[in-house]
């Protein structure tokens, strides 16, 4: 919501749509009480009818970093008392170049001392994070996000993460030095760690040792940076009763503390799980039970909600719009829940004119150069497509490059569309198609992201009615299509079989939901606005008042 209060937009309550006055042009009008303005909250769209202001709040144009200019005052004797007090040595304190001066804080209102946590990367001052004595904190605003300590691991096989720069402290008392720390802490909500994105090189061929708090704030972090660098790279730290490696510090001392760091647990990844290893996720689970996504249409929550972990599949007989809706829910995930999502999509080639689609999905508009620009961003953050070529075209080859940007770029979704355009040379019996599925469901699972597998039906029947609404059973190859995935939709143009192929409008038959807290069986509609796009917009049909729909006009 603040996102519209930058630009002058003033929403009313959480309420998703809305129509407001509009900050342009409402104080010339006539009619003063008159709304003009409509906006969504989730995807962060205005538009106002009268003057035709509109955008996106979510789409920013990229800044140029701050290089931050360092006023140093000698520690004083107060503030070496409170690290001590801490566990924290002088020398300490001077390996990591811990400084102090006066600083503005805007929580507090006022200027106050503050202790220095000074960001570097490749010896130059990158960013600084000030604390006020109150636990009052700050860091240069428009300074570039990176991991505090960036430069001690270089050199260093094992690197410890910790959630703060006193943990960082902490672990360099005790003796390990190559350790460091993220910027920001831990949060419950989305964890984008922006800073891994700009940082990831530095990580490359290390093994990871994780550091984190074990409340739900910790365990959400532990989860995604796990998550991007790889279980398979990764332990972690259980510091027990002590909340974090300070804690243990200033309650036990170095030595216990260091102990507890050379002794991190293993995550579990195959065979036989230990109760013990993952009891803290338990306990997590059991509080917030499992967490799903809607695809943005409609009525559609009713019947399919989305988890990470798993992968769906989606068909439909050729030319019924399966791709098109893909991008859709692509866009609607993107523009909710901010994720982002690696595409390989030939069939959508070239990528020129895939790009301007979701654009127009995204803006809800036809496109022109300047709504073009101020999207790039946002597509650029939240979009990434594996390259066309032969080295990319075995389901191994893919899942390795979207591996590569669950670490580059943290995506959360994948789409492989379609199944055929891949190379299946391998295939031999009749167990190849359950084996690659198995992988799919295996990269789900490992990388916590959810994929979408595009595949044709075989050749479908014709009759004087139509063709029938396949089912993943229809699909070539294997009925493990259907009996692996864990949710199936059908794409289908039914608005009235004597007008099919006439029209874009179609019915999405969610016809497999493994999981039942995520949906059920049924369907919904739904048809593309091309006045305004391509957008998606959702049918609410009434199967005795179904409207037919020619020529590819739309009720909108």
């Amino acid at each position: 919501m603040q996102e519209f209060v930058e630009v002058g937009i003033h929403p009313i309550g959480n309420s998703d749509n809305q129509k407001l006055k509009c900050p342009k042009c409402s104080e010339n009008r006539k009619n003063k009480n008159d709304r003009p303005l409509s906006i969504s909250l989730s995807k962060g769209l205005y538009n106002c009818h009268n003057c035709g202001w509109s955008g996106n709040v979510k789409f920013k144009a990229k800044k140029d970093f701050i290089k931050p200019i360092e006023t140093i005052l000698p520690l004083s004797e107060k503030v070496i008392s409170y690290f001590e007090s801490r566990g924290i040595s002088k020398p300490t304190l001077d390996n990591w170049k811990i400084s102090e001066s006066i600083q503005f804080f805007p929580s507090a209102n006022k200027k106050m001392t503050a202790i220095n946590f000074n960001y570097y990367r490749d010896g130059e001052l990158t960013n600084i994070k000030y604390r006020s004595a109150g636990k009052d904190f700050k860091m240069i605003s428009g300074a570039e996000l990176i991991f505090y300590g960036l430069d001690k691991i270089k050199d260093l096989k094992t690197i410890y993460i910790v959630e703060g720069e006193m943990d960082a402290l902490s672990v360099h008392e005790a003796g390990i030095f190559s350790v460091c720390s993220v910027p920001n802490g831990a949060s419950k909500g989305n964890q984008r760690l922006e800073y891994l994105d700009n940082c990831w090189k530095n990580f490359l061929g290390k093994d990871i040792i994780l550091c984190t708090d074990t409340d739900e704030a910790g365990l959400s972090l532990r989860n995604e940076l796990a998550r991007r660098f790889g279980k398979h790279r990764c332990k972690y730290v259980d510091f027990g009763d002590y909340k974090d490696a300070n804690d243990m510090l200033v309650s036990e001392g170095k030595q216990l503390l260091k102990e507890c760091l050379l002794n991190p647990k293993n995550f579990p990844l195959e065979g036989i799980v230990n109760i013990n290893d993952i009891w803290d996720d338990v306990l997590n689970f059991n509080d917030k039970g499992i967490t799903n996504y809607g695809i943005g249409f409609g009525s559609s929550d009713e019947y399919l909600k989305i988890a990470l972990s798993e992968w769906s599949l989606i068909s439909g007989i050729p030319n019924s719009g399966k791709s098109d809706v893909v991008d859709q829910i692509c866009c609607n995930l993107a523009l909710k829940n901010d994720f982002r999502i690696g595409m390989f999509a030939p069939e959508s080639f070239p990528y020129e004119g895939h790009i301007k689609r979701i654009a127009n999905k995204l803006n809800e508009k036809n496109c022109d150069n300047n709504i073009l620009n101020a999207s790039k961003n946002f597509i650029e953050e939240h979009f990434y497509f594996v390259k066309i070529d032969l080295e990319n075209l075995t389901l191994k080859s893919i899942l390795d490059k979207f591996r590569d940007l669950v670490l580059q770029k943290g995506i959360n979704i994948c789409v492989i569309d379609p199944w055929n355009m891949l190379d299946h040379t391998d295939q031999k019996d009749h167990s190849y198609i359950g084996r690659m599925l198995s992988e799919i469901t295996q990269f789900c699972q490992q990388t916590n992201t959810h994929l979408f597998l595009v595949a044709h039906p075989r050749k479908m029947e014709q009759n004087e009615n139509g063709y029938k609404i396949p089912t993943p059973y229809d699909i070539s190859g294997s009925a493990d299509f259907f009996n692996k995935a864990y949710n199936c939709l059908t794409v289908f143009r039914e608005l009235g079989q004597e007008t099919q192929y006439q029209s874009d409008a179609v019915a999405i038959h969610v016809q497999k939901v493994k999981r039942k807290e995520n949906g059920k069986q049924g369907k919904f509609y739904t048809a593309p606005d091309f006045i305004n796009g391509g957008v998606y917009r959702s049918l609410d049909i009434i199967p005795d008042k179904r409207k037919k729909i020619l020529n590819d006009e739309v009720p909108f």
